[in-house]
């Protein structure tokens, strides 16, 4: 199996169990996520050339223009209502979210779709790069967080990047 592969599946393992993602880096998590997938399977081009042929390519319009991925994201949140009704149970990070949290994530959902929604294609790399570059920022300092506490540290903790580094 390829190094790469590797360092994708424990990335991936750790952003489904860390905790404390704010509400708009919940959904440029998505975007980020979704490069990384595509980088991968290109070979791992330079990060200019990932973000082209993300953006031009017919799902960036199906799934974020369109808004279908985060509002998937949202309808798997909605699904798990605390046994109290009070919100909502995260089972992979353990984490609630209410029901203000909720509607903040809808708010900033519509936000971002905005944001995303421009035939224009310097546009689109420019919000696809600014979103992935948000949320490398959180996950790096959320990574160096948990490798000085020994008793949150999850499995990711251990590389001090991210699979594919947003850079200029």
């Amino acid at each position: 199996m390829p190094k790469h592969d590797v360092e994708i599946r424990r990335y991936l393992a750790w952003r489904k169990k860390v905790r404390g993602k704010t509400i708009p880096v919940r959904l440029y998590e998505i975007i980020y996520v979704g490069l990384v997938m595509l980088w991968s399977k290109m070979g791992k081009p330079p990060l200019k050339n990932a973000i082209y042929n993300f953006i031009d390519r017919k799902k960036y319009s199906e799934h974020l223009m369109s808004g279908q991925l985060f509002q998937k994201l949202i309808d798997e949140i909605k699904a798990n209502p605390n046994e109290d009704g009070s919100g909502y149970y995260l089972s992979d990070s353990g984490e609630q979210l209410t029901h203000k949290d909720v509607e903040q994530l809808e708010k900033e959902k519509n936000t971002t779709i905005q944001e995303l929604f421009t035939n224009n294609r310097v546009g689109r790399y420019q919000v696809v790069f600014r979103f992935c570059e948000l949320y490398q920022s959180w996950a790096l300092a959320k990574k160096s967080q948990q490798a000085e506490d020994i008793t949150k540290q999850e499995n990711f903790e251990i590389y001090p990047e991210l699979p594919l580094k947003i850079t200029r």
